[in-house]
C-alpha cells in the first residue's frame, strides 16, 4: 500500500500512509481506539476504496471496489466483527460461494468430510454438519480464521483475533500463523493490542495514530518503551494545548475517592467485586444514582463482556455484584429488566432491534406486562406512550415505518426512547454514538445527561472515543485485559492521551 488516504466528509481517517508485507512475513499493526487500523484494513479487504494511493499484489497494481476484487487478488480478511452464518452448518460456512457440486447439485458428502478434517487439523473441537450458531463464539472465532486459510489466501488479514480466546486458543492460533507463514509463505497483517503477542509472532511492527504512520520497524530494533511512546502520545493533533506526551504523568492523575462522589452523587446502585468469568479477569467499580460512570479500555479488554454480564447475557458466579447493596444474579436479560437494568447493545442492527417493526413496536417490546389487563394489552394506551417517550428524543423520521427507514442516529433515538420506557435505575450504554453523526452525538450526549441529572439514573457508558468519554462521563475507570481495579478519575482530571497511556500501562509495566 502506497500513500493511502482515505476521509469521511471533515474526518480524516488515513493520512498518506504506506504499509508492504511480504510472503512469508507477519506485520503487526497497532495503534489505538480511532487510529485508523480498521479502515486500513478495509481499504485492503476491498470494503472501502481508498482516497488516494495505490495498492500493489506481487507486483501488479491494483484497484479494489468490492471485497471480491480483493479475495480475487489473493487477500482474505477476518474482521473483529464475525461474518459466519449461524443458521448454516460448519461445512457451509467454510464453503460459502465455493461450494463443492457434483453436476448441478451440491457435493455435500465431500464437504462435511473436508471440513471435518480443517477442523482436526486446526484444533477446533467441531464437524462439518454442525451448525455454526450453536458453537462458542471462540470457536466460530478460529472458523473465521480458517475459512479464510482455506480459500487459497496468499495474504491473511487479522483484526484483533485473539480477543475472544482463552490462552490455550491464543497459543494454537499463534502456532498456526507461524506454521502458515513458514510453510506456505502466507503474509499475514496482524491488527493486535497485545504486545506479548505482537512480539511473539511479528516480524515487522508498524504503529497508527490519528491516522499516520508513527512507526514502521522491524521487531527485533524496537522495545515495548519504545512502541508504547509511539503510540499514546498525542502527535500534535488532539485537543489543542494537549501536553506533549514527554510532559505526560500518569502517576500524578488525580483520583476520585468514594468521599467526593458522596457528595455529589447519590447512593451506590451497582457494584462489582472481584467480577471474574468468561474473559473478565477481576473487575471492580461502583457507580452511582445520577453518576455517568465511563468504561474506557482497548478493543478487547472486556468492557463489552462486563455490561452483558450485568444484563445477564453472561453468565455471573454468586456474590460478585450488588444492586441497591443487595446480592445481584441476572440469569437473563428479562431477570435485569425486571430489577430496573436497560442496556443498548454496541450492535444495534444485529441485536438492538427487529428490523421489520416500526420504531414504536420496537419501543414498546420491553414493557408489554406494564398495559397488560386481564391479559389482553392496550394498545392504544402502549402506543401512545411510546409515541410520548419518542417525542421527548426529538425522532426525525416516520415512527410508523420499519425502524430501518430511519437514519442510524434516529435508530439510536429510538432505542433510547425504549430505554426510558423501562423507567430504569441502571442504564448500560455500550459505544451509544458508534455510527450517529455529529448532530446526534450531542442529542444523544444530551439524553444521557438528562436521564442522570434529572432522572437520577446511574449510568455506565462504554466508549472507544477518549474524547467523548472526557466531554460525556462524570468520572472514569480503565479497563486491561479483561480486569479493572476500580481506580475512579474525574473527567476533567484526565486528557485523552492519558488515558490511553492508563490502558497501555500494564504493558508499560511489564517492561
Amino acid at each position: 500500500m502506497t500513500s493511502i488516504s482515505k476521509s469521511y466528509g471533515q474526518t480524516r481517517a488515513l493520512t498518506d500512509v504506506s504499509l508492504n508485507i511480504q510472503p512469508g512475513q507477519v506485520v503487526a499493526l497497532i495503534g489505538h481506539n480511532g487510529a485508523g487500523k480498521s479502515t486500513l484494513l478495509r481499504s485492503l479487504s476491498g470494503a472501502e476504496v481508498p482516497d488516494s494511493g495505490t495498492i500493489t499484489v506481487d507486483g501488479s497494481m491494483d484497484q479494489f471496489h468490492s471485497p471480491s476484487d480483493a479475495t480475487a487478488a489473493g487477500i482474505a480478511c477476518v474482521y473483529q466483527e464475525l461474518s459466519l452464518v449461524d443458521e448454516l452448518t460448519v461445512a457451509e460456512n467454510l464453503y460459502l460461494g465455493t461450494e463443492q457440486v457434483t453436476g448441478p447439485f451440491l457435493n455435500r458428502k465431500e464437504m462435511n468430510r473436508s471440513a471435518d478434517q480443517l477442523c482436526r487439523e486446526y484444533g477446533i473441537p467441531a464437524r462439518g454438519t454442525d451448525l455454526v450458531g450453536k458453537l462458542p463464539v471462540a470457536q466460530r472465532q478460529l472458523l473465521e480464521v480458517v475459512r479464510g486459510i482455506n480459500r487459497d489466501a496468499k495474504y491473511l488479514l487479522l483484526d484483533e483475533p485473539t480477543t475472544a480466546l482463552e490462552q490455550e486458543q491464543v497459543e494454537n492460533l499463534l502456532a498456526i500463523i507461524r506454521r502458515l507463514t513458514a510453510e506456505r509463505g502466507l503474509g499475514v497483517l496482524l491488527v493486535d493490542h497485545k504486545l506479548d503477542e505482537v512480539f511473539a509472532i511479528a516480524d515487522h511492527i508498524v504503529g497508527l495514530a490519528n491516522g499516520a504512520i508513527v512507526l514502521d520497524s522491524p521487531i527485533e530494533t524496537v522495545d515495548r518503551l519504545a512502541v508504547i511512546d509511539a503510540i499514546v502520545g498525542d502527535h500534535g493533533s488532539l485537543d489543542e494545548g494537549l501536553m506533549s506526551h514527554a510532559e505526560l504523568s500518569i502517576g500524578d492523575l488525580e483520583v476520585l475517592d468514594d468521599a467526593a462522589r458522596t457528595d455529589r452523587f447519590g447512593d451506590v446502585v451497582l457494584r462489582a467485586e472481584n467480577v471474574k468469568g468468561n474473559g473478565l479477569a477481576g473487575v471492580s467499580l461502583d457507580v452511582r444514582a445520577g453518576e455517568v460512570l465511563g468504561i474506557y479500555g482497548l478493543i478487547g479488554a472486556g468492557r463489552s463482556r462486563f455490561l452483558r454480564t450485568v444484563f445477564g447475557a453472561e453468565p455471573v458466579a454468586p456474590g460478585q455484584l450488588t444492586l441497591h447493596g443487595s446480592p445481584y444474579q441476572p440469569k437473563e436479560p428479562a431477570g435485569a429488566i425486571a430489577k430496573g437494568v436497560a442496556f443498548l447493545s454496541e450492535e444495534r442492527k444485529s441485536d438492538g432491534f427487529i428490523p421489520q417493526m416500526t420504531s414504536i413496536d420496537n419501543a414498546v417490546l420491553p414493557v408489554l406486562d406494564r398495559f397488560k389487563s386481564s391479559g389482553v394489552l392496550r394498545w392504544r394506551a402502549l402506543r401512545q406512550a411510546a409515541r410520548d417517550s419518542l417525542s421527548q428524543v426529538t425522532i426525525r423520521g416516520d415512527v410508523n415505518s420499519p425502524i430501518t427507514s430511519l437514519s442510524g442516529g434516529n435508530q439510536q433515538k429510538a432505542l433510547f426512547a425504549r430505554a426510558t420506557m423501562q423507567n430504569p435505575q441502571l442504564l448500560l450504554l455500550d459505544e451509544p454514538t458508534k455510527g450517529v453523526d455529529i448532530g446526534a452525538k450531542g442529542e444523544i450526549h444530551k439524553i444521557v445527561k438528562d436521564l442522570a441529572r434529572e432522572q437520577n439514573v446511574a449510568v455506565i457508558v462504554v466508549s472507544s472515543e477518549e474524547e467523548e468519554l472526557t466531554m460525556l462521563a462524570d468520572s472514569i475507570v480503565v479497563f486491561r485485559h479483561g480486569a479493572c481495579d476500580g481506580t475512579v478519575y474525574p473527567r476533567n482530571g484526565v486528557t485523552p492521551a492519558q488515558l490511553r497511556e492508563l490502558a497501555w500501562a500494564e504493558a508499560k509495566e511489564a517492561v
